[in-house]
C-alpha cells in the first residue's frame, strides 16, 4: 500500500468526533482517508511508500460539493450567445445579427440568459426583433432561470407552433390580440415544442467544452456536483470515466420522464461507482420568480390573477413521487413559489405514508432522499412540514441576493419570509447549497459570502438583505460540504475528513474561518484533491 501524508495543516474536518486535525493519510491506491490526527499520529501510519506533503500550515476543508448545477448547460454558455449583460431588447437582437452574419443561412442560432427585469419597462421582447436581425436563421434564446423561451418566427414554424396551436395546459405560448404567437414560450410543456426539432450538439465541441468546465470546477474546490441534466449528459460523463478523465465526482439527478426505463431496468439511488453515481429523478413542481411563473399561492404583486404554473398536474406528481420512493429512488422537485412547495411535500407526505405502509419497501430504501430545490418562498406551515417530513433543503445563497430586487417587486411584503436559510437551519431542516449554474456562479467563496453576509462581493455598497436570515459560517461550510453529501446519500462517503471516507479536500490561502468576512472572496483556493491526488494547484 502506497500512502500520502498530508502534514502540518490546519484542517477543519467537518466531523464532530475530531473537528479539528493538523494532518491525515489518504491510502493513493484506493483514494481513501486511513487515518487522521495530529502530525505524530498520522505519521506512524506511514511505511516504506510513503509520500510527505508539507501543507504549511494552509488550511484544508472537505471539497465542497456543489448540490445543484447543470454542467452541460454552463459549458456551452462559453459557445452560445451570452445575453446575460445586455440591458435591453435590441442589445440582444444587436448579438444575435452579429452571430447571424457568422452562421451559414438556415442553422439555428442559440444563445440565453436575457433577463427581462432589469430591461426598461420589464416586458417580455417578441420575435420581430429577431426576425428582423436573423431573418434567415431558426432563433432560440432562453431566459436567465431557463424556463422561458424567446424564439423568431422561423423556429416557430419548424417547431409547427402557430395561432392554431392548443395552449398547453402546463406551459403558455403568448399571444398578441389576434391569437399569434409573440416568440415567448413558457415552461417545458411549451418550450419542450421548440427544443425537440433543435439538432443535436457536436459531441467533440461538448466534450471539449466540458472538459473545460469540469478544469474550473477543480480550480474553484468543487470534488463532487450533483448534476441535474439528461441521458447526454451521462452519456459523456460515462465516457469520461472511462478514459480516467472525469476529474471530479458527479452524482446524476436525471429528468422523472426516465423513470419507467429506470423501473426495467432495476436502477436505484447509489447505483454506480466512487467517481459517477446515480442520484435519483428531478421534478419540476412550478416556474420561477424571474419569469413570474412560480406556482403562487397568492397572485404576483402587480399582476392580479397570474398565479404562476403548476408545472405538473398535482395528482400526476403525486404518482410520480411515490413511484420513484416505491423504488427506491431519491426524488428532487423543483419548488420555487409557495404553491408549488405546498403540492410537492404533498407528495412527498403520500410516498412516504404509501411506504410505511409497505415496511419491506421502505426497508429497501436506506439511502432514499426526498428534496426541495430552491425553497424560496414557503408558507410557515409548510416549512414545519419540510422538518417534520425530513426533507432536506436545497438551496442556492446566490439567488437570495441577486433575486433581491424581483423578490420584493414580485412578492412585495411576502418576500420578508423569503430565501430563510437560517430559519431552515434553526429548526434541524438539513440544509444542502449549490450554485443552480448556469443561472448563477458556481465559485463556492462567492456563494459562501451570499450565504453568511446576504450580499454580493461585487456589490457591497448595498446592505445585506434580510440579514437575519444569514447563516453562520460553520453551517454554511457544513451545508457546502457534509450536508449536501447527506442530501445525495453519500454522507457514508464523502462531506467530511474521516478514516474510510474519500480523500477529496480543498486547501484554502488563509482560514476561512478567521479570516474576516468581506476578505472570504479573495480568500482563493490554493489546491484541490481528489482521492489523494492533486488535481489543482499546489500544496
Amino acid at each position: 500500500m502506497s500512502t500520502i501524508l498530508f502534514l502540518n495543516g490546519n484542517i477543519y474536518t467537518m466531523d464532530v468526533a475530531r473537528p479539528r486535525a493538523q494532518a491525515m493519510a489518504i491510502d493513493s491506491i484506493s483514494g481513501r482517508i486511513i487515518a487522521v490526527g495530529d502530525d505524530d499520529e498520522v505519521r506512524r501510519t506511514g511505511g516504506l511508500h510513503t509520500e510527505l506533503v508539507d501543507l504549511r500550515g494552509k488550511t484544508v476543508l472537505p471539497g465542497f460539493i456543489d448540490a445543484h448545477i447543470h454542467l452541460l448547460s454552463y459549458a456551452y454558455r462559453a459557445h452560445h450567445i451570452d445575453a446575460g449583460t445586455c440591458a435591453s431588447e435590441d442589445e440582444v437582437a444587436a448579438l444575435v445579427s452579429q452571430r447571424a452574419k457568422q452562421t451559414p443561412g438556415g442553422q439555428w442560432i442559440l444563445g440565453g440568459q436575457w433577463d427581462k427585469n432589469t430591461w426598461p419597462g420589464r416586458q417580455f421582447p417578441g420575435r420581430a426583433s429577431l426576425d428582423a436581425a436573423a431573418p434567415a436563421h431558426p432563433v432560440v434564446l432562453w431566459s436567465k432561470d431557463g424556463h422561458v423561451l424567446w424564439v423568431n418566427s422561423l423556429a416557430l414554424q419548424r417547431a409547427g407552433i402557430t395561432a392554431n396551436t392548443p395552449e398547453p395546459a402546463h406551459g403558455a405560448i403568448l399571444r398578441d390580440g389576434t391569437g399569434e404567437p409573440t416568440g415567448i414560450l413558457e415552461e417545458e410543456e411549451a418550450t419542450s415544442l421548440v427544443y425537440h426539432v433543435i439538432e443535436e450538439p457536436d459531441p467533440a465541441l461538448t466534450r471539449s467544452l466540458v472538459q473545460r468546465a469540469l478544469t474550473e470546477l477543480q480550480h474553484s474546490g468543487i470534488t463532487t456536483i450533483h448534476d441535474i441534466e439528461g441521458q447526454n449528459a451521462l452519456r459523456l460523463f460515462q465516457q469520461l470515466r472511462d478514459e480516467h478523465a472525469l476529474g471530479v465526482r458527479v452524482q446524476m439527478i436525471l429528468p422523472r420522464h426516465v423513470l419507467p426505463e429506470l423501473r426495467a431496468v432495476g436502477l436505484r439511488t447509489g447505483f454506480g461507482d466512487d467517481l459517477l453515481s446515480f442520484g435519483g429523478i428531478k421534478i419540476f413542481a412550478d416556474g420561477t420568480l424571474g419569469s413570474q411563473t412560480a406556482a403562487m399561492l397568492e397572485s404576483f404583486e402587480g399582476n392580479p390573477g397570474n398565479f404562476g404554473i403548476l408545472a405538473l398536474p398535482e395528482q400526476e406528481l403525486k404518482e410520480t413521487v411515490s413511484a420513484a420512493a416505491g423504488m427506491g429512488t431519491s426524488i428532487a422537485i423543483h419548488a420555487i413559489g409557495d404553491r408549488a412547495a405546498r403540492v410537492a411535500l404533498d407528495g412527498i407526505e403520500q410516498a412516504q405514508r404509501l411506504l410505511a405502509e409497505h415496511a419491506a419497501s421502505a426497508a429497501a430504501a436506506p439511502r432514499l432522499r426526498y428534496r426541495l430545490e430552491h425553497v424560496q418562498l414557503i408558507a410557515p406551515g409548510d416549512l414545519e412540514r419540510v422538518r417534520r417530513l425530513g426533507v432536506v433543503a436545497s438551496v442556492q445563497p446566490f439567488h437570495a441576493v441577486a433575486d433581491r430586487d424581483i423578490a420584493e417587486r414580485y412578492w412585495g411584503k411576502r418576500h420578508r419570509y423569503a430565501y430563510a436559510y437560517r430559519t431552515m437551519q434553526q429548526m434541524g431542516i438539513p440544509l444542502a447549497l449549490g450554485s443552480d449554474a448556469p443561472v448563477e456562479t458556481f465559485d463556492p467563496l462567492r456563494i459562501l459570502y451570499a450565504a453568511t453576509r446576504r450580499n454580493d462581493a461585487a456589490t457591497t455598497q448595498r446592505p445585506p438583505w434580510l440579514p437575519d436570515q444569514a447563516l453562520a459560517i460553520t453551517d454554511a461550510l457544513w451545508s457546502y460540504t457534509l450536508g449536501a453529501a447527506y442530501a445525495g446519500a453519500e454522507e457514508h462517503n464523502k462531506g467530511s475528513l474521516t478514516v474510510g471516507k474519500l480523500g477529496d479536500a480543498v486547501v484554502l490561502r488563509e482560514d476561512i474561518l478567521s479570516v474576516p468576512q468581506e476578505k472570504m472572496v479573495g480568500n482563493g483556493v490554493q489546491a484541490t484533491i481528489l482521492g489523494g491526488k492533486v488535481v489543482y494547484g499546489e500544496v
